[in-house]
């Protein structure tokens, strides 16, 4: 049923917000369709399986709607990004090239990280993982990607009960469970290329369920209808959808919003409803990480 994903990010301005997450950020420009949609690719993710190792995170950027969330607001969805890079060099890295930083460096127990922030001031963070974990990851040539400051990421979604989310983001919604550690941390993979993280609440987290301009959206291969009765057979809260023939189902393709067992808004899209049409190329998809 679902084949692929992205968190998605309101923003005040497109273009900016492209070049906020390609140049400063140093991400790659994967699709835009005009002043509606654009897709930013992250790279793939330590959290990810060998059966597919290319999946990461994705970053869908819309500009806000008078319907839609406020672009910078925070709620229990949100991404982080992965680095191989010592975390200082990446913090200096991401300053001289303007990016607003929102705390010192932090250790813990799985690495090193720190907070920033995008032009909007949607809050997140860069993550060098510790020395153990690493201890198996195979070193990188000089091209490798893993050079670039940001060499991946995945979405977050905070939960209340770690047992009943991944129940319903395994068990209802179809992903596959490819880590966990007891409650503190689970990972799954949604489709191709999305790498979903639940992390439970703590002081220091967003409130799980709470609304915010970053949601999750996932792709299916199947007609809305059908995926919108079998998820209703399974007891999934449905709080809206784009009708036929609307100016929104017209420009986006059919779509769908439920709510995970914490009230996290979650997109469906119908395959395909996001396709650039030779745009891409002059929105400056040359821009690498």
């Amino acid at each position: 049923m679902i084949v692929g994903g992205n968190t998605t990010v309101s923003v005040a301005n497109l273009d900016a917000a492209i070049r906020f997450y390609t140049e400063q950020l140093g991400l790659r420009l994967t699709n835009r369709l005009g002043d509606r949609w654009a897709t930013i690719d992250a790279g793939p993710s330590y959290w990810t399986t060998e059966d597919q190792p290319d999946a990461g995170l994705m970053i869908g950027l819309r500009p806000a709607s008078p319907d839609g969330p406020k672009p910078g607001t925070t709620g229990g969805v949100g991404f982080g990004f992965e680095t191989y890079e010592a975390i200082a060099d990446v913090a200096n890295g991401l300053k001289a090239r303007g990016v607003r930083l929102t705390g010192d460096i932090v250790t813990f127990e799985a690495g090193k990280t720190f907070a920033f922030t995008d032009l909007d001031g949607v809050a997140s963070f860069a993550w060098e993982f510790s020395a153990d974990m690493l201890k198996d990851v195979e070193p990188g040539s000089e091209s490798d990607d893993r050079k670039a400051l940001l060499s991946g990421g995945h979405a977050i979604v905070y939960v209340n009960d770690m047992d009943a989310a991944i129940r319903f983001y395994v068990q209802t919604l179809g992903m596959k469970l490819t880590y966990r550690f007891e409650s503190k941390f689970a990972t799954m993979i949604a489709g191709r290329n999305l790498v979903v993280a639940l992390h439970p609440r703590t002081p220091n987290t967003p409130i799980p369920g709470t609304k915010g301009s970053v949601t999750l959206g996932l792709i299916v291969d199947e007609p809305i209808n059908t995926v919108l009765s079998r998820l209703a057979k399974r007891g999934v809260r449905i709080t809206g959808q784009s009708e036929p023939g609307t100016p929104r189902a017209q420009s986006e393709g059919r779509s769908v919003e439920i709510e995970d067992p914490d009230g996290n808004t979650i997109t469906l899209w119908e395959a395909g409803a996001f396709v650039a049409e030779g745009e891409l190329a002059a929105a400056g998809a040359s821009t690498s990480r």
